[in-house]
């Protein structure tokens, strides 16, 4: 049997893709449950996963368009655009393009984040887990190179890998949702403050699209925010501490009191050795945003 030199490129191209993607997912997953966020940079850890997923694509893009180069022509034009068009391979073929279709997309979506709202942006993210299923389901079927049951199990371990800690991490986000709904319902009638921490806020704006009342970004990139939260801001503020995938906003409930509102302060971009003064109680340590009662977590 002849192997052909521009097919086994092609598949070595779209194993490496596979193991971008798949790195590229494993640091999204990071970033979204904050699960390094005390042992590396936010910014340094999204410029990873931005730099992961693009080579990812890249090299995914160049495995589809490699298919029209050998000389048998099995694969044409279409067949790499619109899905289950191929003649010999439609289904196999055919969820390879939508997994890479779905990545472009995702890829695209970033540049408009901030137009999208966070919570769609993040619910069209979340599709980033079913178009690497689809990929590995595109290499099981249609790559030649996976018929034994080795490299099947080798394909196999990074999507099980990755369904585990996406189904670790939702039940872990399930549990810290419902906590921070009871202590919303603790935080009424209470004086309740906000704090961020200007050396982990990442300035992606999400925080002013759930709660506009207590976060504004100015237009010099900073943020400005009250720091001290209305009875009827509460929910809002909570969403904000939820939205941050920087993890930089903390909210404290004190004693009753009746809430005044304050001036915006600005969370400035400062070094960790001189943060920006703060009016009401001490400056948050540098943790994952919480809600505290009491200054007890």
């Amino acid at each position: 049997m002849v192997i052909d030199p521009i097919h086994t490129i092609a598949a070595a191209v779209g194993f490496a893709s596979m193991f971008f993607l798949w790195l590229a997912i494993i640091l999204g997953l990071s970033l979204a449950r904050g699960w390094t966020m005390t042992s590396m940079k936010h910014s340094s850890l999204l410029a990873l996963h931005g730099s992961m997923a693009l080579i990812g694509l890249t090299l995914g893009i160049v495995h589809g368009f490699a298919q029209l180069a050998p000389a048998d022509k099995t694969v044409h034009l279409i067949d790499v655009v619109v899905p289950f068009t191929n003649a010999v391979d439609p289904f196999g073929i055919g969820v390879g393009v939508i997994a890479l279709e779905i990545m472009t997309a995702l890829a695209i979506s970033m540049t408009m984040q901030k137009l999208m709202g966070f919570h769609r942006w993040r619910a069209l993210h979340s599709l980033a887990y079913a178009a690497y299923t689809l990929a590995t389901g595109h290499i099981l079927i249609s790559g030649s190179e996976t018929g034994g049951p080795v490299i099947t199990v080798i394909v196999l371990i990074p999507w099980l890998i990755m369904v585990g800690l996406w189904m670790t991490g939702t039940a872990s986000k399930e549990d810290k949702e419902g906590m921070a709904d009871k202590f919303t319902t603790r935080l009424r009638g209470k004086l309740t403050t906000v704090q961020v921490d200007p050396i982990v806020c990442a300035r992606f704006g999400f925080c002013e699209q759930e709660a506009p009342e207590v976060f504004q970004l100015r237009g010099d990139g900073q943020l400005a925010y009250q720091t001290v939260v209305a009875d009827n801001q509460v929910d809002a503020a909570v969403a904000a501490v939820r939205a941050c995938p920087a993890r930089a906003i903390s909210i404290e409930m004190g004693t009753s009191a009746s809430v005044g509102m304050s001036g915006l302060r600005a969370a400035m971009q400062e070094q960790a050795a001189a943060p920006a003064p703060q009016t009401n109680g001490n400056y948050p340590t540098n943790e994952f945003s919480r809600i505290r009662t009491n200054g007890r977590r």
